[in-house]
């Protein structure tokens, strides 16, 4: 229930507020870095669930393929949930690994837009949307991550 607020919450936000903002090159990915503070914090499992619904929410919402952001966000969630267990006390390496799975993200929706003949797929929308959402995924994630941290602490003593 908490990581579906959580996802619904990150949704909002990234249409309403970070894709309107005027900064150079692609929007931030809130939903992207939420998947993986997720991933690092739950594991797979959970990061997975909430990258297909989130993605699924974006894919209902856009002009893209249905299930096409889905199936980009289970991959990072999955790939994030593998990590969990290299996330330290630094906030440094919740940034490296966000720009990281950041970048694969871009690499797996660049491809699948090629395999879909999607005729925005091009080499300088590539290079825009990895250069910028690697670099607005580093530094989200340190902001991101102790936040739903706390949040979730805060749920679990609750129950």
């Amino acid at each position: 229930m908490r990581q579906a607020l959580l996802v619904l919450l990150a949704v909002v936000l990234q249409a309403t507020v970070l894709e309107r903002l005027p900064l150079p090159g692609a929007a931030p990915d809130l939903l992207l870095v939420l998947v993986v503070v997720l991933g690092l914090l739950e594991g797979p499992r959970s990061a997975m669930l909430a990258g297909f619904a989130g993605g699924l929410l974006v894919d209902l919402s856009g002009d893209a393929e249905l299930g096409r952001t889905a199936l980009v966000l289970v991959v990072v969630g999955f790939l994030a949930g593998q990590l969990q267990d290299d996330v330290s006390g630094s906030p440094v390496v919740p940034a490296l690994l966000a720009g990281g799975l950041a970048a694969v993200a871009v690499v797996l929706a660049f491809a699948g837009g090629l395999l879909l003949s999607d005729p925005r797929a091009t080499g300088g929308a590539f290079l825009r949307s990895l250069l910028s959402l690697v670099a607005y995924s580093a530094v989200l994630a340190p902001v991101v991550l102790p936040a739903v941290a706390a949040l979730l602490r805060r749920t679990d003593r609750r129950t």
